[in-house]
This record gives C-alpha cells, structure tokens and sequence, in this order.
C-alpha cells in the first residue's frame, strides 16, 4: 500500500497497533509511516499485508514464496489469505439506509471487475428482493476525467425521481453528485446519493455533502496482522504445509452511516409528510418540539398527526425522539463525549429526559449501553450495531 487514501491510512494504523504488542516484528512500506521499502523482489521479509487488486498484483507478490493477507477484497487468489470489509452487509446497510429515508426506487453504481464491488451490489439487491438499475465501469474509468462520463449522465438522467442512489464507494458518489449538480438533478430531492469509505474531508467538500458508509479500517488491519502472525507461527511449526484453501476470509462488518445532505430527506408520496419528516431528520438535534413542526408547514395539528401517522406509523413526537436517539447512540459509540455533552448534543437538553427516553428504548442507561458496545469481542473485533440481511453469508 501507498498510504494515498484513507483507506489505506485506516489498515496501517490496525497494522501498527497491533505491531506495537509485537517487540520482534519490523513493518517495512512504500509509506512514510514505515521503513521503506523501494525494491519488493530484493527484500527479505517473512509476511506480506497487501491490497491486491488484479492478477498482476497477485503474481508479482505470489512470487515472494510468503505468506499473504490481502485488505482489498477485489480479487481471490489461492493460498492468499484475506481479511477485508463485509461488502454484503454493506451492500445491504446502503438498502436500510435508503428504505429509511422513504425511498421505494433504487439504483446502483458499481465498479466492475472487483469482488468488493459485486459484493456490495449483492448485499443491497437483496435488501429490495429485486432489482434496480446499475451503472458499472473499471475503476481507472471513474477516476478519469469527468468529460468523459457522458454515458454516466445519460444514466443519471434516466433515473425516475425520487431515487435513491447507492454508490459502492465514495468515488462513485462523489461523481455522481457533481454530475447531477451540472445536469441540474435535485440532490437529495431527486436523487439520494450514499457512498461508502467516509473520505471525510472529500465527503464534506462535496456539493452537497455526500453521506457513506464507514467501514472499520483500523479493525481490518489489526485483524490483518493479527492473522499475520498466526500464519507465521504455524508456518514455523508445519514446514512444507499447505497454503489455505481458495476463499479463506475473515469479513469485518462496516460501520456506520455518516448522515450528510446528500440523504437528508424522506421521500413520500405524502409532500405535507416529507416536509415533516425531512424537518425533523434535519433539526431534531436542535431540540426541536412539535410546535417548531407545526410552524413551518401550513396544517392544523390534527391534520398533520392524521397523515404523519398513517404514512409513518408513529407520531410526530415518536419520530422525533427516535432521530434523537439515533444520533446519541452514534455519539455513545464514536466519541469520548459525556452523556450531559451527548444529551445536549442529541437535543434532549436535560440528561434526565435523555436517560428515560434511552432507557425507554434501550432497556439499559447510555452509559451501560456505551459500555457494551465498547468490549471487545474474543475475536477481538469492536462490537457494532447493525443488522445481517437473511440468508446473507456468515
């Protein structure tokens, strides 16, 4: 690895947390982070942690003669071992994220010839038990010039709004949301874009701000050097032993979903209740009550709490409480903040009325449930929440 996206710098900091329990072990690299390494054919090393993404590369390492653990995913190569993201279940997070926001038409936009990619497209296609549209190109082509995307825009131009757009990463969706900017495609009120990696930065740089998937990078990498080491210590005890069989993964469930505009909307063929629901999913954090509802959209009470709940199946209040506990619960899991600083942050305001309606919800207080969410596993992997589609791959 080169360490050039976040990606990269995600697995390396697993890598070196899990080589700092390792006084014996030297990490060598084409990164600044490591002791360089400028000629792989001439090096001496006993392991290698690769992101293989084709034949060539799987060739030129195979070479080595040493043991393997790929981070990609892209391309299976017999005796490599792999330790990658759960694209499935990423594949069917982009789904439930999508349904929530009230979408009932999809599409995909894939990057061709990757078993990531595929993977992901299998995962959200079984959330619809259908299919959907999809657009897929090699990945160089989606890093190439934008000029050359005519056949993109005609795609996104066929897409009957609303949409809800899943893109298999962020470069995906980072192009899609400038194509549809200059096409004049309403993002989010039109087409709803979800990436996947959480490139930050280029996530928030975007217009508008892309929303995606994190994947748990530093878990994959930890868990890559871990198998690693496991590898060489059996090596060293079986001499001549068999590399493993094609397929040996360890599959490390995504993360989250970063919420930015490019999703902050729910579709629904109610207007007066997309209005609603979309103010809600956008201000709840401010502690907004039903009243501050009420104010900017033109309906009585009654009116709206009638149509809010048919389409919805809970009330206003209910709807707002909900998006506040969802937000806590990331705060909870992903920051060091106080639970007066999530309460206040989430738009409870008080830390009693956060701790009942938690409670409510959870069956367990904040800090006992960000406790739980914290242990580490056997396995060593960090606990997540999220949600495996039926039947999908152990």
């Amino acid at each position: 690895m080169e360490l050039s996206d976040f990606y990269e710098h995600g697995i390396a900091r697993g890598v070196l947390r899990f080589a700092r329990s390792r006084p014996d072990w030297r990490i060598f690299g084409y990164g600044w982070m490591f002791r360089p390494l400028t000629d792989l054919e001439r090096w001496r090393g006993d392991g290698v942690i690769a992101r293989i993404e084709s034949a060539a590369d799987a060739d030129r390492i195979a070479a080595l003669g040493l043991s393997v653990v790929d981070v990609a995913g892209a391309y299976l190569r017999p005796g490599f071992r792999q330790v990658t993201n759960d694209d499935f279940l990423t594949g069917y997070k982009a789904f439930l994220h999508l349904r929530s926001c009230g979408f009932e038409r999809y599409a995909f936009l894939g990057v061709s010839g990757t078993l990531w990619s595929s993977a992901r497209e299998e995962g959200f296609l079984r959330g619809l038990a259908g299919e959907a549209p999809a657009f897929r190109r090699p990945l160089p082509w989606w890093e190439g010039a934008v000029e050359a995307q005519e056949d993109l825009a005609a795609f996104l131009s066929s897409l009957e709004a609303p949409t809800g757009l899943f893109a298999c990463n962020d470069t995906a969706g980072l192009r899609a949301a400038e194509l549809a900017r200059r096409l004049g495609i309403a993002v989010p009120e039109s087409l709803a874009i979800l990436g996947v990696d959480n490139e930050d930065i280029l996530c928030e740089l975007s217009s508008p701000p892309l929303s995606s998937i994190m994947l748990d990078c530093e878990a994959i990498g930890f868990r890559a050097a871990q198998t690693l080491a496991a590898a060489l210590e059996g090596a060293a005890a079986n001499i001549g032993a068999p590399g493993p069989p094609d397929g040996t993964r360890i599959a490390i469930p995504p993360r989250e979903v970063v919420e930015r505009e490019s999703t902050m909307i729910y579709a629904c063929p109610d207007a007066l209740v997309s209005k609603a629901a979309t103010f809600i999913k956008t201000r709840a954090h401010e502690g907004i009550d039903v009243g501050d509802v009420l104010a900017v959209l033109p309906s009585s009470r009654r009116a709206l709490e009638t149509r809010f709940r048919a389409a919805m199946g809970r009330s206003l209040h209910e709807e707002i409480v909900r998006v506040r506990l969802t937000r806590a619960r990331r705060l909870l899991r992903e920051t060091e903040l106080t639970l007066e600083e999530v309460a206040a942050e989430s738009g409870f305001g008080g830390l009693q009325r956060f701790h009942a309606a938690f409670r409510a919800a959870e069956g367990v207080s904040p800090g006992a449930w960000r406790h739980l969410c914290r242990r580490p596993s056997q396995s060593g992997a960090r606990c997540f929440q999220g949600i495996r589609a039926p039947d999908a791959p152990k």
